[in-house]
């Protein structure tokens, strides 16, 4: 019944966006593809295995050589400056969300993650800026959907937001958020 119920939430609410009722919401999604399913692009799979073991070296191998060959995927851009954040290698990863942002300029993850470069880097500035650009792109979103959990569509939003605090508190003493996938 839970699923039911769920199922014509979705139904409702997007019924609602497209008819104009849902508020300011324009748009509802899902998020992170299906953890249960692996990839058909073998080097992606491997970049998101190596990604949640935190083997940065090998994310960083394998997100390299899917955009290589597919130069327009924003989420291995992402995740490839994520992993490039992590492995000290500052200048590369926001050359990546760069990417990532260029592709898709509305991709909230990048966004969170370039602002988290930017706290390492002691740019306070530019992650309170970033922060701006965050929280009105997650406006655009009302809920997201993914594998059988509803989401506010903004918890991007609210942990940058914690990182700038905390940093706001002591610079030196930051907590790294969790990495999610795309």
């Amino acid at each position: 019944m839970k699923a039911f119920a769920r199922s014509l939430s979705i139904l409702v609410l997007a019924s609602g966006v497209a008819a104009g009722t849902a508020g300011s919401a324009l748009a509802v999604f899902s998020g992170e593809m299906s953890p249960t399913v692996r990839s058909g692009d073998g080097d992606y799979a491997d970049g998101m295995e190596a990604f949640r073991e935190e083997d940065w070296s090998a994310a960083i191998t394998a997100f390299s050589k899917v955009v290589e060959r597919r130069p327009h995927h924003d989420n291995a851009w992402s995740l490839l400056g994520f992993s490039l954040r992590k492995s000290g290698n500052h200048e590369r990863a926001l050359d990546a969300y760069g990417r990532a942002l260029s592709i898709n300029p509305h991709h909230r993850g990048a966004m969170e993650y370039l602002g988290e470069a930017y706290l390492d880097l002691g740019r306070l500035r530019d992650a309170k800026i970033l922060l701006l650009r965050l929280g009105d792109e997650c406006r655009r979103v009302a809920l997201t959907f993914s594998d059988g959990d509803f989401e506010d569509g903004c918890s991007e939003y609210a942990t940058l937001k914690a990182s700038i605090q905390s940093y706001e508190r002591d610079p030196g003493a930051r907590v790294e958020p969790v990495a999610q996938e795309w």
